[in-house]
């Protein structure tokens, strides 16, 4: 396994585990590996952000790459505009939905997906190499980039319009606020906005990271829905209009019947991660619908979505996929499909979610020094046995390391809400021993 990358680039707090020398080599070997002749550059509005991505476009430009320079910009449109403008590789400096002093670098292949394992180890066993192209390639902005991302989602929900329907939009202080506002103050909303300043030092203080300020204003608003981004836009989280929370999973299973009797999706499956509630599988399975379980990350959901020919899959967080229009999830796209299923059902989001039923689920964030060494523990693997034992029949257990920050996530789910509690607690305890005789200074 790679040992820079995780489940979405590379990540780590700016400055100290991603500096500027690693982000310029980071380019460097994607462009020794890859060899891209153009390559499409932005970032979300983190402070380090200006920095890693000029150090970036050097790294890449002295491999002989053509950089354009997109600035801020959400994620999904590097995704979206490698396809359209027939670049060679994206770049994105973001750090997604983490914290404002931590930054990352990913990369896009020229079919607008996230790179493969093999690829990413191939980035770094370059990372020492000196040998450059064959001369500097030129660094520009390239600022056309924002309208070519807005003409894409106008295109794709046609003339949409909503007049008469309030929406609560929070951009949490991120890239989408540089387009957001625009776009969905176009078709016709009542728009009240947060997080809709382009402020890094505030990055994911609210959105889909921090819902509650969402929640509330929706309530107090009397809005009829409420949509937050997260920092790079690559996910969108949906409040309906009692402030509820209404996660992916269960939104694709409510829509995905629907989508098939209008021949929006061309097969009856759908991709959720193993954190996809049972409920919302059980939901789709009883309408003869079939669902395949891939591990977390929205690029492990693009992927099999493809070798599948699925046309819907995503993660509860909120990266859903959209195949029929792009191979990766766009926060911004969602929303907008969604509204547009809500006029055509003339339904609101609490309707149609109403008859999904979702399972108790007890999760538990755990912050550890070593994620791989704590889970390879003896005794974790004992009190995860005596989870699972306890769950038998009546729940499961996923217990994972984190992708993108020092954590090891678990979660329990089933009808009994008591045993599911024991469970992660059982197995909570042991992760914080192992922790400790790993790390007995911390």
């Amino acid at each position: 396994m790679p040992k820079f990358f995780g489940t979405d680039g590379v990540r780590g707090k700016a400055g100290e585990e991603l500096t500027v020398t690693l982000a310029l080599s980071l380019a460097r070997a994607a462009g020794l590996a890859f060899r891209p002749r153009r390559v499409l550059l932005a970032r979300d509005t983190r402070l380090s952000g200006p920095a890693l991505s000029a150090a970036c476009a050097a790294g890449l430009a002295a491999t002989g790459a053509q950089v354009l320079d997109a600035g801020v910009l959400p994620s999904p449109a590097v995704s979206h505009l490698v396809v359209h403008e027939k670049f060679d590789l994206g770049v994105v400096v973001s750090a997604s939905h983490n914290p404002p002093e931590d930054n990352g670098v990913k990369f896009y292949d020229p079919a607008g997906l996230k790179l493969a394992v093999e690829e990413e180890e191939r980035v770094e066993s370059l990372l020492g190499l000196d040998g450059l192209g064959p001369g500097f390639g030129a660094i520009q902005g390239f600022p056309e980039a924002r309208e070519k991302y807005l003409g894409l989602l106008r295109g794709w929900v046609g003339g949409l319009r909503l007049p008469g329907v309030k929406l609560v939009l929070d951009c949490a202080f991120g890239a989408t606020a540089s387009v957001a506002p625009e776009v969905y103050g176009a078709i016709g909303v009542e728009l009240f906005l947060l997080g809709a300043e382009l402020d890094g030092a505030r990055i994911n203080a609210t959105g889909a990271a921090a819902p509650a300020l969402l929640q509330r204003t929706v309530r107090e608003s009397g809005a009829d829905l409420g949509i937050a981004f997260d920092g790079d836009g690559d996910r969108a989280l949906f409040v309906d209009e009692k402030g509820e929370i209404v996660e992916g999973d269960r939104l694709m299973a409510a829509l995905a019947p629907h989508l098939w009797e209008w021949g929006e999706i061309r097969k009856r499956a759908v991709v959720f991660t193993v954190l996809g509630n049972l409920g919302a599988e059980m939901y789709l399975r009883d309408r003869g619908f079939e669902v395949l379980r891939v591990p977390v990350g929205d690029r492990h959901v693009a992927w099999a979505m493809r070798e599948h020919g699925v046309d819907l899959g995503g993660e509860p967080s909120g990266h859903l996929v959209f195949r029929r229009y792009t191979a990766t999830g766009d926060g911004l796209l969602t929303g907008l499909l969604l509204l547009s299923y809500l006029k055509r059902l003339d339904k609101s989001l609490a309707e149609l979610v109403a008859s999904v039923p979702l399972y108790p689920q007890v999760r538990e964030d755990l912050p550890v020094q070593d994620r791989e060494g704590v889970l390879h523990d003896e005794g974790v693997h004992q009190a995860i046995a005596e989870a699972e034992r306890l769950l038998s029949g009546r729940g499961r257990l996923v217990v994972r390391p984190s992708g993108t920050q020092p954590l090891v996530r678990l979660m329990a789910e089933g009808p009994e809400e008591r045993l599911l509690r024991e469970a992660v607690e059982r197995v909570a305890e042991a992760v914080r021993q192992a922790d400790g005789r790993l790390n007995p200074g911390r």
